[in-house]
């Protein structure tokens, strides 16, 4: 099946940097790199000068992607918010 592309931004909530960040950080960069394994994660990371992620997937369809974002464990425990938006690539390096 072919997938979409697709960019979840992240953004810390009120609750980042409560009691328990470090560990749900910690989480999110494992289940980062368990959707690298298997071929689901084509990019991460955040900006240099703010707080502010940024995940490329690829997804079978907007379902499939707001379900992984929303598995993301930082996402659920409240410390990040997510926003999900299509990504449409009109150039690419070999």
């Amino acid at each position: 099946m072919e997938t979409q592309s697709f960019v979840i931004m992240l953004r810390p909530t009120n609750d980042y940097g409560v009691q328990g960040t470090n560990e749900k950080v910690s989480e999110h960069f494992k289940y980062l790199q368990s959707l690298l394994k298997d071929g689901t994660l084509t990019m991460a990371g955040r900006f240099s000068e703010v707080l502010i992620g940024l995940v490329m997937i690829e997804a079978k369809s907007r379902d499939n992607a707001l379900e992984i974002m929303r598995n993301d464990p930082a996402v659920k425990s409240g410390i990040f918010h997510a926003e999900l938006y299509p990504w449409r690539i009109a150039l690419k390096a070999e």
